[in-house]
């Protein structure tokens, strides 16, 4: 019997960076149908280490060295043609930041075409099997009027239709609610069930366990087989809350178009309070918030805020689209933050290091990103703080510490939360209420 070679191979590849960095991952192969997981905290350079592999790491002060096999090509030798061939037709990239990684000008139906040569009846079943509600319209709609979700499942889309030898996904689960979730398992499932090869990078250990990954963890630099026990997120401690709303919204409706998205909302929160908003991706969650702190005017109703402007802060769940381009974290937080905001102190408190402030949005990690944005929030000294899915890109290990940050602020201040999330474990782990957003309406 012949020796079945390996659908991808990778011997000791490893990526140095600025301040030296260093991450390096020895040995993994993967046959046809089989998955394979790299976990690491966000920032450490896991996305680097996927680019490196297939030559695609074209960053000032990076270097990549080692041997990467897709197919039979050694990826370090082959001619630019030949890579370009492969990436096309045999190999599926799945990026952390799915709206980044489209067109904005294009609607994603014709971005589906371009990129698998399916007929529009093909991409609009795949997108409804991915639970796209209303696959036709979506498939029209240019990526700035979908939601973080619904951007990344057109991405899934794209490589589902490919029906690719290898498939390699950054943090594919970050922005999927539960039942988004399980469409992504199943079909990832019916992918390597026809002989896809997978290769994960991700801080979700659910999504290894699910897709009965071989684990390589992160450890002191270097990737290791087996996977490390992952932390309980914190509980809220019992206290009283205030009995004076500081947001509110009475009977808010809105709509695109046709398309109802916010039909009738009543909502409160009070001083120290935490509610939990949670919904299927495109139920209109983002929508809702935007509405609550002014982003967005409803069509009907009105809405209750602080009277101090930047008392109510919005951390957005696009947090690249939301850092200023070209601008240092520094300069943003000087330009907004309150006189007594300790930039050193802020960074330490959201896990970052204090190089990341001399950093420009590019120059981050998703994770980094989301914190940065976070941080840039509290730097005003917020009343109300509004997350919109603010453990997406994290690891758990900082998740859990910019929770217990968050925790000790609304013991400490008084401060208000509104944390819209997919996981219904963090939800009523820190909630005081936990709200679904269903059908245009908000229930308990």
């Amino acid at each position: 019997m012949g020796v079945v070679s390996s659908v991808f191979a990778v011997t000791g590849v490893e990526v140095r960076g600025p301040e030296g960095l260093s991450i390096r991952l020895g040995e993994l192969q993967l046959q046809a149908g089989e998955v394979a997981a790299l976990h690491g905290p966000s920032g450490c350079g896991k996305t680097s280490l996927l680019l490196a592999m297939f030559g695609l790491l074209n960053r000032p002060g990076w270097q990549a060295s080692g041997k990467a096999n897709c197919q039979g090509i050694d990826l370090a030798t082959a001619t630019a043609e030949v890579q370009r061939d492969l990436l096309r037709h045999r190999v599926a990239f799945l990026p952390q930041d799915a709206h980044a990684a489209l067109d904005p000008l294009q609607p994603v139906g014709v971005q589906i075409l371009q990129a698998t040569g399916c007929a529009e009846a093909e991409a609009i079943a795949m997108l409804a099997k991915l639970g796209v509600a209303d696959a036709a319209a979506l498939h029209r709609r240019t990526p700035h009027a979908i939601s973080g979700g619904q951007a990344q499942r057109v991405l899934l889309a794209i490589a589902f239709l490919r029906r690719p030898a290898l498939v390699v996904a950054d943090e594919p689960s970050a922005s999927l609610d539960g039942g988004s979730y399980e469409e992504l398992i199943a079909h990832m499932r019916g992918l390597v069930a026809a002989g896809s090869a997978v290769l994960l990078a991700t801080h979700d250990h659910r999504l290894s366990r699910d897709l009965a990954a071989r684990v390589w963890s992160l450890q002191d630099g270097v990737f290791l087989p087996g996977a490390l026990p992952a932390a309980p997120w914190p509980r809220r401690p019992q206290q009283d809350i205030g009995t004076i709303p500081v947001l509110a919204a009475t009977n808010v409706r809105h709509a695109f178009g046709a398309r109802v998205v916010l039909d009738g909302i009543d909502f409160q929160l009070m001083r120290g309070e935490i509610v939990a908003i949670v919904g299927e991706s495109g139920a209109g969650k983002t929508t809702l918030v935007r509405v609550l702190v002014g982003h967005l005017a409803p069509d009907t109703g009105s809405v209750q805020r602080p009277e101090r402007r930047s008392a109510l802060q919005l951390v957005c769940q696009d947090a690249f689209a939301s850092l200023t381009p070209g601008r240092s974290l520094a300069s943003l937080l000087d330009e907004a933050k309150a006189p007594f905001f300790d930039a050193g102190a802020g960074v330490a408190s959201v896990r970052l290091p204090a190089v990341l402030l001399e950093r420009t949005r590019d120059r981050m990690s998703g994770g980094e990103r989301r914190r940065a944005a976070l941080l840039r929030a509290l730097a005003v000294h917020p009343d109300v703080l509004v997350l919109d899915e603010p453990t997406a890109s994290l690891d758990r290990d900082t998740a859990l510490a910019v929770l217990e940050t968050l925790l000790v602020l609304q013991r400490s201040r008084g401060l208000g939360l509104v944390l819209v999330t997919h996981d219904l474990e963090l939800a009523h782990a820190v909630a005081h209420r936990v709200l679904t957003l269903r059908g245009g309406k908000l229930c308990s």
